[in-house]
This record gives structure tokens, C-alpha cells and sequence, in this order.
């Protein structure tokens, strides 16, 4: 079984305009992206999927494998086009958001082996959620029932927050190869309507499990959420 984690990234971030090459400890933050995914034991190949000569420059002059893709609405989209770039067909593909430079690499070995084990199609990871993530907007959360993430918000309803249904997502996937190469073909009108929330165009095509890494990893977002991860990153 073959493993291939893409890392999708792109300069004209809206909240934070060239956050992949912001130097964070001294190192373009997507470098410590792609060392978190070097650290994992369960990832064979770490391509980055980027539609920016310069991102492709900085990765490629570190050593780690590039492709350049068109333009793309969502980072879901990226990684759909960038699995049909690549030199071989993985069984497995991980999508590790170019944004969470302190992913546990722990939690993405575990994921991985789950859907080795499972055969699952689609694995998001969520989190516990605190009371202080539930009006935040940058918290996306999954609605979960019946051990299925069965819709994605960022302003979820009053009666799932008293059910206790939503979790936090992390910018984390796991996908069989088929599952993220026909994403394209999917119906992706309520990924339109909601925001670009990926995964909403996953939900009622293939069953979309979640996969708890237990607390919020620190996803920079914004200028100010470089403050927040700087002291946890490993350099």
C-alpha cells in the first residue's frame, strides 16, 4: 500500500496574502508543513500542489518534490488535480493543509492506519471542541450522527451544540485514490454555497468518517495566529 501526502498551497490567501512563504523561526512556513510530514512513518511520497512558481521554487530548492496546478477554487480541488500529476497511482492519499505547520505527526500516522485497516474512503480529522470555538468563525465545525460527518458549518444550529454533535475539523483528510480523484465530479454546488467547505462536497457521494485527534491544532489563519504557533513549532 502506497502512501502519497499532498500539501496544497497557494500565496493569495484573502486573511493572510503570502502566508506560505512568511518566515516563521527563520523557515517559509510551508517548509515546516512539509517536516511535520516528513517526521510521519506512514507516508511513502510528500508532494506540494501549487499553483505559485515561487512556493514551487522554495519547496523544490528544500528537496522535496512540486507540481504546478491551474488556479483552483479550494485547496480540495488542488489536491483532486495534483493526484493526476503524479509519477504513479498511490493507494492513499493524505491531505495535510499547507497552513498547519504543527500537526502532530502522530495523529496523521494514525489516520493513515485506520484507513489501511478500515478501508474507509474519506477520513476528516475533528477535535473536541471548547465553549470559547463555538461562535468562533475560523472553527469550522462537522455535525457528526451515526459515526458520519454529516454537514460542515461554522455557525452551527443551538440544538447540536446542547446534543453535543459537532466537533472541531482540522485541516487533515485521508482519501482512497478513486474518492479524491473524481471530486472534480462530484455535485459541488453546496461547497459554492457554503463558503468553499470542502467537504461538504464529499457528504451523500462517499460516507465521510471522522477520526478524533483529540485537541484543536493551531491552523495560521491570520497574521495574528503566528504568535500562537511559533512556540510550538519544531524547527
Amino acid at each position: 500500500m502506497t502512501v502519497t501526502c499532498i500539501i496544497p498551497s497557494r500565496l493569495g490567501s484573502s486573511r493572510f496574502p503570502g502566508k506560505p512563504l512568511y518566515k516563521i523561526n527563520g523557515k517559509e512556513m510551508i517548509l515546516h508543513v512539509v517536516d511535520r510530514a516528513r517526521e510521519c512513518k506512514n507516508i511513502d511520497e510528500i508532494v506540494v500542489a501549487t499553483e505559485d512558481e515561487e512556493i514551487y521554487d522554495v519547496v523544490t530548492n528544500y528537496g522535496c518534490k512540486s507540481v504546478i496546478t491551474a488556479a483552483c477554487p479550494t485547496c480540495t480541488h488542488r489536491v483532486s488535480d495534483a493526484v493526476k500529476l503524479l509519477d504513479s497511482k498511490p493507494h492513499w492519499i493524505v491531505n495535510l493543509q499547507g497552513d498547519e505547520p504543527v500537526m502532530d505527526p502522530s495523529s496523521v500516522d494514525a489516520m493513515v492506519s485506520h484507513a489501511v485497516t478500515y478501508k474507509t474512503k474519506m477520513l476528516q480529522a475533528i477535535y473536541n471542541i471548547e465553549q470559547s470555538d463555538v461562535d468562533d468563525v475560523d472553527c469550522v465545525k462537522a455535525v457528526i450522527n451515526n459515526d458520519n460527518v454529516i454537514w460542515i458549518t461554522r455557525t452551527p444550529e443551538p440544538e447540536w451544540i446542547i446534543n453535543r454533535h459537532i466537533f472541531g475539523i482540522s485541516g487533515l483528510y485521508v482519501y482512497d485514490y478513486d474518492t479524491i480523484a473524481n471530486f472534480r465530479s462530484y455535485d459541488l454546488k453546496m461547497v459554492e454555497d457554503c463558503a468553499s467547505l470542502d467537504t461538504l462536497g464529499f457528504i451523500g457521494k462517499v460516507p465521510v468518517t471522522p477520526f478524533n485527534i483529540g485537541a484543536r491544532t493551531h491552523a495560521v489563519d491570520r497574521p495574528s495566529d503566528i504568535e500562537i504557533v511559533k512556540n510550538e513549532i519544531r524547527c
